[in-house]
């Protein structure tokens, strides 16, 4: 039981963390599914910084030219950053940390981030939050994704789409021109996996702090 401000009383949420639990949470029909960014024991710290890039009536190559942009960024301030689909048109990006900072700090680096990228290719990107006023043919940078009690698609889980698409943790390697979501799906993902590995095991292991970065950004910016 978890206190909901906005119910005015605490929602029960399924812990699953064995198989017999998430057979059942199949067999209620469940097939997406989406996971808090942090776990018990720290809920109000996430365990990562995330990055969602969505398409806004544009292209996927447009997403992988974002996505490697925004790498390209981590690695300049030594940061890892882990890609992953969404099973939908975009693209999550990864930056596990230290349960220790809260949503808002973890928010506003990943702000931070997004106006590092837009600052060197404007064309690229778009920003705002409401729909309407987002531009077209752009990648919308989504970093208000990050907050509490929020969820996301969790590694290798079926969508409910055409296709059954996986959301599929990736290599950056193969993240370049030609790259399409609609690849990982139900009829490969297992055969994948064996191939693979867990691509989103560092994730969970790779517990990074953001002091050394933000001191980077700093020199960066002077």
């Amino acid at each position: 039981p978890i206190p909901s401000e906005h119910r005015g009383a605490p929602i029960n949420y399924v812990i699953c963390n064995d198989r017999a639990t998430l057979l059942y949470l199949t067999n209620l029909g469940c097939i997406d599914q989406n996971t808090w960014m942090s776990r018990i024991g720290t809920l109000e710290c996430p365990d990562s910084i995330l990055i969602d890039l969505d398409p806004q009536e544009t292209s996927f190559e447009k997403i992988v030219e974002a996505a490697l942009l925004v790498r390209d960024k981590l690695e300049l301030i030594g940061l890892d950053g882990y890609p992953k689909t969404t099973g939908g048109d975009g693209l999550h990006i990864y930056i596990p940390v230290e349960p220790r900072y809260t949503y808002e700090q973890a928010r506003s680096f990943a702000e931070i981030i997004s106006r590092l990228v837009v600052q060197e290719n404007p064309n690229l990107f778009t920003t705002p939050r409401a729909v309407e006023k987002r531009r077209r043919n752009r990648v919308y940078f989504d970093w208000m994704q990050l907050s509490y009690s929020k969820t996301i698609a969790a590694p290798y889980v079926l969508r409910a789409r055409d296709g059954a698409p996986v959301a599929t943790p990736l290599k950056w390697s193969e993240v370049k021109p030609g790259l399409k979501p609609e690849q990982f799906h139900v009829r490969n993902a297992v055969e994948r996996f064996r191939k693979c590995g867990d691509l989103f095991a560092p994730v969970l292991t790779n517990r990074q702090r953001l002091e050394p970065a933000l001191k980077k950004l700093s020199k960066l910016a002077s």
